[in-house]
């Protein structure tokens, strides 16, 4: 069926508010205008993070071959697993801690899921083995001129005093 007459609005459009852009900043509520007026506001600043965090040190990191199987062009930057290094739940350890695993495949599974999940390794086996991919992934990077003195502080902030508990 075709239709003879044009289509026609019986009810206006709604006015379109602009949505809060990305980085605006909000007009304070009524408690912050309030506690401003009284002179009891508190100044909330974000603060600094306490471990490194650097995308360009993940994607050096992810840009070397597989620090377990040695595979390259598929690995991923995945952090230590060490609760002594400041892993906890909901919380990753420091970008200094990060080392090239292989991601999961068509019908393979990859070596970070395998460190991460799936229980492959006894508690002393995966530390040992994360440290010693650890040393070889700084070494590489060093090499290459990719490690940025920010992971060496925290190398040697977290890494020296939890190898110095574990020999002790």
């Amino acid at each position: 069926m075709m239709r003879r007459s044009p289509l026609i609005r019986r009810t206006p459009l709604r006015a379109i508010t602009s949505p809060v852009r990305k980085g605006a900043k909000k007009a304070p509520g009524l408690a912050q205008r309030v506690a401003l007026a009284v002179g009891t506001a508190l100044d909330h600043r974000h603060s600094e993070p306490s471990v490194f965090r650097s995308k360009r040190h993940r994607q050096n990191v992810a840009a070397l071959p597989c620090v377990c199987c040695g595979l390259e062009k598929h690995s991923q930057a995945a952090h230590l697993n060490l609760l002594a290094l400041g892993k906890g739940k909901g919380l990753k350890v420091s970008d200094a801690f990060t080392i090239p695993l292989c991601c999961t495949r068509l019908g393979l599974i990859g070596c970070h899921v395998r460190l991460d999940s799936s229980g492959q390794y006894d508690k002393a086996t995966s530390e040992s083995l994360q440290i010693a991919w650890l040393q070889k992934t700084r070494t590489q990077l060093m090499a290459l001129g990719q490690w940025p003195a920010e992971a060496e502080a925290d190398v040697e902030r977290f890494l020296r005093a939890y190898l110095e508990r574990r020999a002790a």
